[in-house]
């Protein structure tokens, strides 16, 4: 027999064949994470290895747990954070000490504002470095992170491991959910055999304040609770007085899998309704009562019922609300600045189910006037979808521009993916949206019909995570044996950002779409509100086409038709380009059918760069550019500003001025419009 070049008998081999311990670390701290996690049902771990936790890395593929190697920490957790809203269990991530989870923060902080629940385990230098700033990748993850995480734990001794686990799987999962943070350091994962001889070690034994599968087969199981009964009683008799109620279904609707209750409780009820975020088709947009977003007489509604829903930014918090049931698994969901007659607290599937019994018990139906307005908001509905794909249709194939120049317009190409969707998958493709300029072109046309099933940053309104969001998709629904290919919709700059994860993607034959939008990097279309069309507001060494020490000045561009199609081709994936309208369907089809066959495929979309989001217009936007000098900015700049700051006392100068309408943002600029 040989090893290494030497040989050995049998009888020299039985010398070698030494007892499990004797001849290396064993048993050692990283066992214990990994039966830890074995005990709360995982599956498989997103992350990058590294020299301090291997220990628990090795030991987390040695227990039968699937590990998924990134090329960056941040991809990793993003990835986590959409297995999590799909699959609807805790992802487990992890990264080494330093600048692993340096790396990972941003997607941490996007997991915590998603609510998302997410146990990140990472590595730590050792205890008695702490604040030397002279040993290696030095870093305090709990310091870092404690602020954009339900809970931040230093573990410090080994036999802690099991019950910080153990609790951080409870708390992770409890509403509000979100990301939890587990640094295991040097100190404690190589310990053990010193701490072992201490005198408390045999109070408590190996693992202190743990006992296995406390909950007995639900010990993965998030906890949940119903509302009182009195307050779902008042509810429901409030929703059977009025008769224009209507319900919006956020995401703690979907972490509730709330989908047959509430799909029940509105045909009951007619209420018609609408949904947010991650909470899109928690109640199938097919369903007869469903309308996007709010209809135009919204000042009709009579009593708002948002359930599971982050009364935000984004969702007029502050103002503009009738009277209000709110209902919401926790308190700190419970928005006080919203006008609420009741207020539920319970989880959203239990809930609905305590309503639809008290409305079954009672023998209650619908107001006379219910089924009218039923009929006004599905009027309403049916003259918005004709609007939209009229108006899709012009700019697809009637407007001049578009029969000339070999650049696509945003919102064709969102009427033609989501016919495209419709027709092949029934609209059941799960789509993350990334790029900025695609998000508010695309999202009234996406046809949603299965909970998180539309994916995004949230409230971090980042870029670039829809690369590995998508990975972590696709990788929730191959766990339940699902291969329906997943959409992720980029920006050139999300690429740019994150674009070269897609070798990740090639290596576990993903089925995933990257259509990316591709206009010249970061967001050109607001120069020409804003800037001139070369970004002529900023100073003359970053004005595009000077030189400044010898290099060309691109503004705040970067090159121009960046070929994502050919890069992906290089890193294992299928790529296109497309740039005419007449072209993109069947170009969709053929990255469709990659991603079928478990080749990831990039389509590079060429688009029309004058386009912009509708928001660089909008009030916000007005305000963050209230700085650029009248006389520099554009003339869609100066009618954005004029139209929404030009109030007497506002902007001296401007109530002289004619009235301005802001510009349709989907129409492209004429030559006067690029001028001062």
């Amino acid at each position: 027999m040989t090893k290494l070049g030497i040989e050995f008998d049998k009888e020299a081999q039985k010398k070698l064949d030494y007892q499990l311990g004797t001849r290396e670390l064993y048993p050692y701290a990283g066992m214990w994470v990994a039966e830890a996690l074995k005990e709360h049902g995982v599956k498989i771990a997103f992350g990058v290895p590294g020299g301090h936790i291997w220990h628990f890395i090795d030991a987390i593929s040695r227990i039968g747990i699937k590990t998924i190697t990134f090329l960056h920490e941040q991809n990793a957790v993003y990835c986590g954070e959409a297995y999590a809203q799909v699959s609807g269990k805790p992802a487990v991530c992890y990264a080494t000490v330093g600048p692993g989870v340096g790396n990972a923060v941003s997607a941490v902080q996007q997991a915590n504002l998603s609510n998302s629940p997410i146990i990140f385990l990472c590595g730590g230098h050792e205890i008695e470095h702490d604040k030397l700033y002279n040993t290696i990748q030095e870093s305090y993850a709990t310091e870092l992170m404690g602020s954009i995480s339900k809970w931040a734990q230093r573990v410090t001794y080994p036999n802690t491991i099991k019950q910080f686990l153990t609790r951080a799987f409870k708390d992770a999962q409890s509403f509000p959910k979100g990301p939890v943070i587990m640094e295991l350091g040097i100190s404690c994962l190589f310990t053990q055999d010193d701490v072992k001889n201490k005198v408390w070690w045999g109070l408590w034994g190996d693992h202190a304040t743990w006992i296995p599968d406390w909950r007995g087969e639900d010990t993965a199981k998030p906890l949940s609770s119903g509302g009182n009964p009195d307050d779902i009683a008042k509810a429901v008799k409030r929703l059977y007085e009025v008769d224009k109620p209507f319900m919006i279904f956020g995401d703690g609707a979907t972490w509730a899998e709330a989908s047959e209750e509430l799909t029940e409780l509105v045909t009951l009820a007619k209420i018609p309704f609408t949904t947010r975020r991650t909470g899109r088709a928690v109640v199938s947009e097919k369903h007869d009562y469903y309308y996007r977003g709010l209809p135009p007489f919204r000042n009709e509604i009579e009593v708002m019922v948002p359930i599971g829903v982050k009364v935000g930014f984004f969702d007029g918090y502050g103002g503009g609300w009738p009277e209000t049931i709110q209902i919401s698994e926790s308190a700190d969901q419970i928005w006080t600045y919203v006008p609420t007659s009741t207020a539920i607290v319970g989880n959203p599937k239990v809930v609905a189910r305590q309503m639809i019994d008290y409305i079954k018990a009672n023998s209650l139906q619908p107001p006379p006037g219910r089924d009218e307005w039923i009929k006004k908001v599905q009027q309403a509905r049916s003259e918005a979808e004709k609007r939209r794909r009229d108006k899709a249709m012009y700019y697809g194939f009637e407007h001049p521009k578009y029969k000339q120049e070999n650049c696509m317009h945003h919102g064709y190409i969102s009427q033609a993916i989501a016919d495209y969707l419709e027709e092949k998958y029934a609209s059941k493709v799960r789509i993350m949206i990334d790029g900025y300029t695609m998000s508010d072109f695309v999202m009234p046309y996406i046809k949603a019909v299965r909970p998180a099933q539309v994916l995004s940053s949230s409230e971090q309104a980042g870029i670039g995570h829809g690369v590995a969001m998508a990975m972590g998709a696709a990788f929730a629904q191959l766990e339940q044996g699902d291969r329906t290919p997943v959409l992720a919709l980029m920006g050139d700059s999300g690429m740019g950002n994150a674009g070269l994860e897609v070798e990740t993607a090639a290596r576990y034959k993903l089925p995933i779409v990257y259509l990316v939008t591709e206009n010249n990097g970061w967001m050109p279309g607001m120069k020409y509100p804003w800037y001139g069309p070369n970004w002529d507001a900023l100073g003359d060494q970053d004005v595009m086409g000077n030189e400044w020490e010898g290099s060309i000045q691109m503004g705040q561009e970067r090159k121009p038709a960046m070929r994502w199609d050919k890069i992906a081709r290089e890193l294992g994936c299928y790529g296109e380009m497309v740039d005419r309208h007449e072209n993109f369907t069947a170009a969709l089809d053929r990255c469709f059918q990659a991603a079928e066959k478990g080749q990831p495929a990039v389509l590079n979309c060429m688009m029309d760069i004058q386009l912009v989001n509708k928001a660089v217009t909008s009030p916000v936007y007005c305000l963050m550019y209230a700085h650029l000098p009248w006389v520099d900015i554009p003339q869609r700049g100066k009618r954005a500003r004029r139209a929404i700051w030009g109030k007497p006392g506002k902007f001296e100068g401007l109530v002289d001025m004619p009235k301005m309408a802001t510009a349709d943002p989907w129409e492209p600029l004429t030559e006067d419009e690029m001028k001062p």
